[in-house]
């Protein structure tokens, strides 16, 4: 057997879980040589579409310079909107890394046929994931058969997941190829196939 039948032997939950973390590195890594968060890159967006987050979290930005308050909500500086577009540039980068590989036809399919499965297994819009189970597979690392998961965090919110909402909306909502606000791929927040 050639090494592309093995690959193509492996099962979904494999090569979910195998996008999911090397995106997720992929945008950890560009933000960190910003010295920022996701959260913080989500944070960003939601001023910059106007709304009001209200977390101490907000005060990095802040520091930076890249927002200000003004009449008693957040607004973006001039070096907060530069920012932004640089941010999103970076962003939009790593997805044309998956739309250079994937057509919108096929994109489609795979998310509606992830979706179809998701609600077999009970999914609905709006109820939470469960928690995944740890401990009862130990031993599994990267591409483990443990890891079938279908969302970007498996279980809940976390900070590094790549797949936020679909496809990536989560980043940069409504921009890019991809970008269509919400979509029909099973939902967690924020396929990380997402979240600001």
């Amino acid at each position: 057997m050639n090494s592309s039948e093995k690959n193509t032997a492996r099962p979904f939950g494999f090569w979910i879980t195998a996008i999911d973390r090397l995106m997720a590195e992929r945008f950890a890594t560009a933000f960190e040589n910003e010295g920022l968060t996701r959260r913080d890159w989500r944070l960003l967006n939601v001023v910059a579409e106007g709304g009001d987050p209200h977390t101490p979290k907000i005060r990095r930005l802040a520091e930076r310079g890249w927002i200000t308050r003004t009449s008693g909500t957040w607004q973006l500086t001039d070096s907060g909107r530069a920012a932004k577009e640089r941010l999103g540039a970076v962003v939009d980068g790593i997805r044309a890394q998956v739309s250079d590989v994937v057509t919108p036809e096929d994109y489609a399919v795979l998310t509606a046929s992830l979706e179809n499965i998701a609600r077999a297994f009970g999914y609905e819009e709006g109820k939470p994931l469960p928690r995944r189970h740890r401990g009862h597979h130990r031993g599994h690392r990267h591409g483990g058969h443990g890891e079938h998961r279908f969302g970007p965090h498996g279980h809940g919110h976390h900070e590094h997941r790549a797949f936020e909402g679909a496809p990536f909306d989560g980043d940069r909502r409504g921009h890019g190829h991809w970008g269509h606000g919400r979509g029909h791929a099973p939902q967690v927040q924020h396929i990380h196939i997402h979240t600001h």
